[in-house]
């Protein structure tokens, strides 16, 4: 008898407006796993600030095969530039899909006061140079009237080549969890896809506080202690007694503000 070829199986999707075929993705090699399998796929407040934007989404199943699809593989490759994402992702097809994630990136002057917001609070840059992200950090965006991270689904720009009409599509949750899972371990990350990479926010702290320096050591004052005149026979005479070297002592520079802490 022969067998009959197996049909592909259909899903209902509230997106869709319909039904389509649920194929199975083509597996690949050297795909980026996430680390998580199980669970929550971020473990830090910034991370999971990121992942709560695609919870908004409300895309119901397509989140559950999106995690599915972080955690097989299926994602080829994630390259984060200022104000865009691209990946490509493997789906059920023999040509990857191409993904986009566009987060508008903020201008020269937002960036400027956000800069000097941060550099007045020494520990920002110290918790930033040890590649931990100040919970307070929003503060110094809000202070420029900026949002670090995308507030609602309106801050994003999402596509794929997919046939799927939804947006986002299950490649694209996929990228966007591995998304999540990346800022957790380099916080820096959110930074560039803001618009400034790693570098120029260490720089531009770096020089801040530099100029902070040399500012204080222009302001600082010489505080000179007058000591009278002694004559060369009376320090003979005296050399011995209870006034010797009396009237001997350094000058004495005071500056007007002690820095104790610096950004390496």
């Amino acid at each position: 008898m022969t067998k009959r070829k197996s049909e592909p199986s259909f899903d209902y999707d509230d997106y869709d407006y319909g039904y389509f075929p649920a194929w199975r993705p083509i597996k690949v090699e050297g795909g980026i796993q996430s680390r998580s399998q199980r669970g929550a796929f971020a473990a830090n407040w910034w991370a999971k600030r990121w992942l709560s934007v695609l919870d908004s989404y409300g895309i119901g199943s397509r989140l559950q095969r999106g995690r599915s699809y972080a955690r097989s593989g299926q994602v080829l490759n994630v390259d984060v530039q200022p104000g865009l994402v691209k990946a490509r992702v493997q789906g059920s097809r023999p040509k990857p899909y191409n993904v986009e994630i566009q987060v508008s990136a903020l201008p020269d002057k937002e960036w400027e006061r956000v800069l000097d917001t941060i550099s007045e609070q020494a520990i920002f840059a110290a918790q930033l140079l040890d590649g931990t992200m100040p919970q307070e950090i929003e503060t110094a965006f809000e202070a420029a009237r900026v949002s670090l991270f995308p507030t609602s689904t309106r801050d994003l720009v999402t596509k794929c080549s997919c046939p799927d009409d939804s947006n986002p599509c299950k490649h694209i949750a996929a990228v966007y969890y591995l998304l999540g899972e990346q800022f957790d371990h380099d916080p820096f990350l959110i930074f560039t896809l803001r618009g400034r990479t790693r570098e120029q926010v260490i720089e531009a702290l770096r020089k801040r506080r530099a100029a902070a320096v040399v500012e204080i050591n222009e302001e600082s004052v010489s505080i000179e202690i007058e000591f009278p005149t002694v004559s060369l026979n009376d320090q003979i005479v005296n050399f011995w007694g209870s006034d010797t070297f009396n009237w001997i002592a350094p000058q004495i520079i005071a500056p007007k503000l002690i820095m104790l802490c610096c950004v390496v």
